[in-house]
């Protein structure tokens, strides 16, 4: 019997427990939580606007938004993907002529666009329109450059800024 007594106790005990916390949550009371420490959140502060601020260079310079870079193919190859904002702006990184290129920031290994004969480059370069994203392929022989790594494409004139690798 007194097991039988101390079971329902701890199942009372416990749906008391459960029912303050849920009444508490509803109050408004929220669960405690470590405080970040001050140089922590103005790093992770000063990270973010640095973002913000190359992220408006490029919409304003070059009439793009940069959607990131990407290990694609096993990782023999980098996707380098951004969004048109503005195409008359834009229309230069489409040109056939210029020939795109990444860099790795730790090691400085350059990496190209292929161009197969068949196929030819392998990026866009249709006429650019406003909202639709656009892609190209830089070969990345002995997946030399890996996930997380900080890279800049070039394309002419336009320099990306420092993007990580995914």
């Amino acid at each position: 019997m007194k097991t039988v007594t101390i079971s329902w106790t701890l199942i009372l005990l416990a749906g008391l427990v459960a029912g303050s916390i849920a009444r508490a949550r509803a109050d408004g009371a929220k669960p405690e939580t470590k405080p970040v420490p001050a140089k922590e959140a103005s790093a992770k502060a000063a990270l973010r606007a640095r973002r913000n601020i190359a992220a408006t260079t490029l919409k304003r310079e070059w009439g793009i938004e940069s959607l990131g870079v990407h290990q694609t193919s096993a990782g023999y190859m980098l996707q380098f993907r951004y969004r048109v904002l503005n195409p008359k702006i834009a229309k230069p990184l489409f040109d056939r002529k210029i020939k795109p290129y990444l860099i790795d920031s730790a090691t400085g290994a350059k990496v190209i666009v292929p161009s197969p004969d068949k196929v030819g480059q392998l990026r866009n370069t249709n006429t650019p329109e406003t909202g639709r994203t656009y892609w190209m392929l830089f070969a990345n022989p002995a997946k030399m450059i890996k996930p997380g790594s900080r890279v800049h494409v070039h394309i002419g004139d336009f320099d990306s800024g420092s993007l990580v690798v995914n």
